[in-house]
């Protein structure tokens, strides 16, 4: 490895190490390494293989992103998270296993933030609705060519793996310290808009379009209640804005101590991410940017709470 990706490593390990413990004790149980090995690579006498380096990004959180691009004189590195199954279900589970690892690590953890700023409805409160989970995939089914789209939600089949992973990544969502979601004013026109287009084209049934409107109504209520609160019903903190502005994407960023990454959502149900600490850093504060053209709805802005609820179930009832 290059000199400056070994300073680049050494210099994130040193960050993210609490003030009280030794870096080098710490690697010594990382890598199973003598002490004096250990400090042979940290004097850069000797170079961390590729297999060091990622046990340590492993062990540690530090992404490769950090250690590379940050080397780098200028650039950032994404994970496009661009699965090559020949079965998109099981593309699909791939993808909810790896958001899945990251929340379970980062979810116990007191520090741990999560701020999204979001286009449609959020995967935290859509997933637990069976017809609305199946239809995000159906849309993703067919925007891939080549794939053969249900004519029905019944005949989308969730394997048992999936099922499990799913329920595991919503409960690990809501049991993040603190939560904040900034949510564009179309966050359900567009989603209705959507329901629409695909019944039109015989993709979607009407029992399914009934079940659907059925479970965004239960959502809007769960949504509501839990605006109301300011928290998840396990007491984990909750922040809700409504926000005046249009927003081009969905952005989230995800932080506790030691530990940063950012995503952008593509391609309908994935997300490139970056752990790039002035990508992060700049997202983050573009996130709270949008918080001044946003109006606070969790535990306040009552009028405005009720008005936007109101104006939803209008456009729920249109379907």
């Amino acid at each position: 490895m290059k000199n400056a990706v070994v300073d680049e490593l050494i210099s994130t390990m040193r960050e993210i190490t609490p003030k009280e413990n030794n870096l080098a004790n710490i690697l010594m149980e990382v890598l199973c390494m003598s002490k004096e090995a250990i400090y042979r690579r940290l004097r850069g006498e000797v170079a961390f293989t590729f297999s060091e380096v990622a046990i340590i990004a492993s062990q540690m959180g530090i992404s490769l992103d950090k250690i590379v691009g940050n080397s780098m004189s200028s650039g950032a590195m994404f994970d496009l998270n661009v699965l090559h199954s020949v079965e998109p279900m099981e593309n699909y589970h791939e993808i909810l296993a790896r958001y899945h690892k990251l929340f379970r690590y980062v979810k116990a953890d007191p520090t741990t933030e999560v701020i999204t700023a979001s286009n449609t409805i959020p995967y935290t409160f859509y997933a637990p609705y069976e017809n609305l989970s199946k239809f995000r995939i159906s849309r993703w089914l067919y925007q891939n060519e080549k794939l053969r789209t249900p004519a029905s939600l019944a005949d989308v089949v969730i394997s048992e793996k999936l099922a499990k992973t799913r329920k595991e990544l919503m409960e690990s969502l809501r049991q993040v310290h603190k939560t904040c979601f900034i949510l564009d004013e179309c966050v359900f026109s567009s989603f209705v808009k959507e329901i629409k287009y695909f019944a039109e084209l015989g993709l979607v049934s009407a029992t399914d379009v009934a079940n659907m409107k059925k479970e965004l109504h239960q959502l809007l209520r769960e949504l509501e209640l839990l605006s109301e609160k300011g928290a998840f019903h396990n007491g984990n903190l909750l922040s809700i804005y409504l926000s005046n502005v249009d927003f081009e994407a969905t952005y989230s960023y995800v932080e506790k101590t030691g530990f940063q990454i950012c995503f952008l959502r593509v391609y309908s149900i994935n997300s490139m991410d970056s752990r790039d600490g002035k990508v992060c850093d700049y997202q983050k504060k573009w996130i709270h940017s949008l918080k001044r053209h946003s109006t606070l709805v969790s535990q306040s802005g009552e009028i405005q709470r009720m008005n936007f609820f109101n104006d939803q179930r209008k456009i729920i009832d249109t379907l």
